[in-house]
């Protein structure tokens, strides 16, 4: 039950922490759309490790031009599954919410990484009578490019690792509020959102 609700939390903000990576690394210029399915691995109370889906919808600037600030929008999808939605019912949850803390790794042409980390809201959303709990998270980053980051390509990427700090309507205190680890499971799966030219 209370595992049920902390996995939800985590479904969200493994959804929200890959979002947010592909928002900050954008900077600007023309997009190319980028669609990218990961999952997540995290423990939660009760339930133990939890795996959640998540796929992240964004334009990636084709060009970033240090100095110059850009707004990112971006759409991410995610799929609780049943077991989320049921553990949920049974301890009377009907709404979750919260906020995710991840980041995204650049790595410029001459070869360092740039970390940039993120901070999003997890909309509050119904449970649903029966079946997994599916939402929509939309939102935005507004980010300027560091100067002196070298020119040429950046790869970004999701970083592998993000916290999801989850509250639910549930009256046990210790399942109102909490935090679930996530990392991406499998480690090695690809992570890269896509490339942007920097100059």
């Amino acid at each position: 039950m209370t595992a049920t609700k902390t996995r939800t939390r985590f479904a969200r903000a493994g959804i929200v922490a890959v979002a947010a990576a592909v928002v900050t690394v954008c900077g600007a210029g023309a997009a190319s759309a980028a669609d990218k399915p990961l999952t997540w691995k995290g423990g939660f109370p009760i339930i133990g490790d939890q795996q959640v889906k998540t796929v992240v919808h964004v334009d990636i600037p084709a060009k970033a031009t240090p100095g110059q600030p850009v707004s990112v929008p971006f759409t991410l999808d995610v799929d609780t599954g049943d077991g989320v939605g049921d553990g949920l019912r049974l301890v009377g949850g009907k709404k979750i919410g919260g906020s995710i803390d991840a980041a995204v790794a650049i790595k410029v042409s001459d070869g360092k990484s740039i970390s940039l980390k993120v901070n999003l809201p997890i909309p509050d959303t119904q449970v649903p009578p029966s079946g997994p709990i599916k939402f929509t998270s939309q939102g935005k980053v507004d980010f300027t490019v560091p100067q002196g980051t070298p020119t040429g390509k950046a790869t970004i990427s999701v970083d592998p690792k993000a916290v999801t700090h989850v509250t639910t309507d549930v009256s046990d205190p210790s399942l109102a509020k909490f935090d679930v680890n996530l990392a991406l499971d499998p480690p090695d799966q690809d992570a890269v959102l896509g490339n942007t030219d920097v100059g």
